[in-house]
């Protein structure tokens, strides 16, 4: 499945999406924006738990 398809509606002139269809791209959409958010979290905790097990600065990585 092509996630940027629900991200972005096809621009074709055909008739509008039903009502469903819009909720569900919408929920897509907000779960794929909440599962990027916690990787970048997640990604944050372990490069910091990194620097403070290896007494690396934390603060020179941005």
């Amino acid at each position: 499945m092509n996630i940027a398809s629900l991200i972005r509606p096809s621009t074709s002139p055909h008739m509008p999406a039903p009502r469903r269809l819009r909720l569900v791209r919408v929920q897509a959409t907000v779960l794929a924006q909440g599962a990027v958010g916690a990787m970048k979290d997640g990604v944050k905790a372990f490069r910091h738990m990194c620097d403070v097990l290896t007494g690396g600065d934390a603060q020179a990585r941005h």
